[in-house]
């Protein structure tokens, strides 16, 4: 891996947000008029599925983001699930309603409410096996897995990998967000040594507050870019009234995947946090080409 200069940094920026999708909760999908406005037409919209809403709200959901010329991608916690053959009929439901991305998790459940543990046993069933989804997302976590050791967590990643290929389902990582571009380019490196072949989508916070984001990054376990983003906030008035936006991070893993041309690190996904519309023109902005790269290395936007 060599030096890139600054027009490459800004050529794979371009590349990486060229595809980036964001996501919403159920009850959010009103944004997605004033999001519309900005996002590119197809552009992928992850639909969560949290235990405070029912299966037929995000159904109506993904149908909303479809409506309105987006693709929704729509979460699966498969800890939720009672049984195989209840996750095999949502994903009967999910095509039925035009829905052919989904993001497969286990889910923050510690006793899971079935027999499902881990979305290993999903992948490895008939369920997706007989059916064509477009895309299937699963999780990456370069900063580990909290309650999970990391023996495990790797293990797990070489059997969707090897799933993946004698099944030929069309898997690709989507990670947790991180404030730093260097534990998520560890962790590719890492991975991509040890086997792994599927694209990684890097999930990043997107404009909403420091504050906010510290007390999603701890309850998500993060640790090393939650220091990057206590220096970069500094004292607690700024935590309080200024907003973040992940610029030095994106230049930095742009900065990285120029350097090394075998990085599987292909597209960007962002955690909104509610701020779905400003995330969103932020993101398109780069997309679009609406960015320069300073003296410094970092990429500036006009809203900067």
């Amino acid at each position: 891996m060599g030096q890139v200069d600054a027009a490459e940094v800004r050529a794979t920026a371009r590349r990486l947000m060229g595809g980036f999708s964001v996501e919403v909760t159920p009850r959010e999908t009103a944004k997605l008029a004033d999001a519309v406005r900005v996002l590119a037409p197809g552009a992928p919209v992850y639909v969560t599925y949290l235990g405070n809403v029912t299966f037929d709200r995000v159904l109506a959901a993904a149908r909303e983001v479809r409506d309105v010329g987006l693709r929704p991608v729509v979460h699966l916690a498969v800890r939720a699930f009672p049984d195989m053959a209840a996750i095999d009929r949502t994903l009967g439901r999910l095509l039925d309603a035009g829905v052919t991305d989904i993001l497969l998790i286990a889910g923050s459940i510690p006793v899971p409410t079935g027999r499902i543990e881990s979305t290993l046993q999903v992948l490895e069933s008939p369920c997706l096996q007989r059916r064509e989804f477009a895309s299937i997302g699963v999780a990456g976590h370069p900063e580990g897995n909290p309650g999970v050791d990391q023996a495990t967590v790797d293990h797990a990643l070489a059997r969707k990998n090897k799933v993946a290929a004698e099944f030929g389902l069309p898997l690709h990582v989507v990670t947790q967000f991180c404030f730093s571009a260097e534990p998520i380019v560890g962790w590719e490196r890492r991975t991509r040594d040890a086997g792994n072949n599927l694209p990684v989508h890097v999930g990043l916070p997107g404009l909403t507050s420091p504050a906010k984001l510290l007390k999603f990054g701890l309850s998500c376990g993060i640790g090393p870019s939650l220091a990057v983003l206590r220096k970069q906030s500094g004292n607690v008035f700024k935590l309080a009234t200024q907003v973040y936006r992940p610029a030095d991070t994106v230049a930095d893993l742009a900065r990285a995947v120029a350097a090394d041309p075998e990085s599987l690190i292909s597209a960007v996904h962002y955690f909104p946090f509610g701020a779905v519309v400003p995330t969103a023109t932020w993101a398109t902005a780069i997309s679009d080409g609406r960015f320069e790269i300073d003296a410094r290395g970092a990429l500036v936007t006009a809203e900067d």
